[in-house]
């Protein structure tokens, strides 16, 4: 699904960042296929009307869930907005290694903006868990709107798939979830400075809530070979930690 973000003043494709690779509107679409099909309303919409391509015009068109692209042609633009479909290929920019981030439950939206920023920085699965000290409890909605998020922070950021999104889950079912490299936030821990093996082919990232861990929680991470690890001198943000950390493994050549 397309978020819009608006038409009247939405200009040309080149005004829009993160929208076009090279020299081609990115617009996510499932089921790539050779031939020719009816765009869906949303997608016509965004591309005939947001960014003003015409019959004739392509874009490319990726799958995120399949990590798959393909070049796309408008065909006709009316009631129905015809396109033709090129031959899908891999998508040119997916993450290398796997990296997991395990976000607790936090109030308000702040999920979703963790989610964003996790699926700019190469986050390739997403779990959301409820710990003991998590104020929120997400409804049966809030999956729904987490793929889409992280569906257009890749269409955005110009990346060819999207996080697998998982939860909401407990969270000492959200600790079990295999990784060469797993990190537990704490402000108590210590800083990260031994550079990352270069077999290190996993990586997961707990993230806590307002409240923190509890100690039980602690000594359950601990048991799972969990390395409690502090991101500076200050208390960090349950929104600002998730992209702290991912920044300190680019740092420590997890990339």
């Amino acid at each position: 699904m397309i978020e819009l973000d608006g038409e009247a003043d939405a200009g040309p494709p080149s005004a829009r960042p993160g929208d076009v690779h090279g020299g081609l509107l990115r617009v996510p679409l499932a089921d790539l296929r050779v031939g020719q099909r009816a765009l869906e309303a949303d997608a016509a919409r965004y591309v005939t009307r947001v960014h003003r391509l015409a019959e004739g015009e392509s874009f490319l068109a990726f799958d995120p869930a399949r990590a798959e692209e393909a070049e796309v042609l408008l065909v006709s633009v009316g009631r129905q907005t015809i396109i033709e479909v090129a031959e899908p290929r891999p998508s040119e920019r997916v993450p290398r290694r796997r990296l997991t981030v395990v976000q607790t439950a936090s109030k308000g939206s702040k999920i979703d903006d963790v989610l964003r920023d996790a699926t700019e920085l190469g986050v390739t699965r997403f779990v959301v868990a409820l710990g003991e000290r998590s104020v929120r409890r997400p409804d049966g909605e809030s999956a729904a709107r987490w793929r889409r998020v992280a569906e257009d922070a890749a269409r955005q950021c110009g990346r060819g798939d999207m996080p697998i999104v998982a939860g909401p889950m407990p969270l000492v079912d959200a600790m079990q979830e295999p990784a060469d490299v797993r990190w537990l936030l704490d402000p108590r821990g210590e800083p990260p400075r031994k550079r990352m093996a270069s077999d290190a082919q996993s990586a997961l990232v707990l993230v806590g809530p307002e409240g923190g861990f509890s100690r039980e929680e602690l000594s359950a991470a601990t048991r799972l070979g969990f390395m409690r690890i502090k991101l500076g001198e200050f208390v960090l943000r349950t929104e600002t930690a998730c992209a702290a950390a991912l920044g300190a493994l680019r740092g420590l050549g997890f990339d």
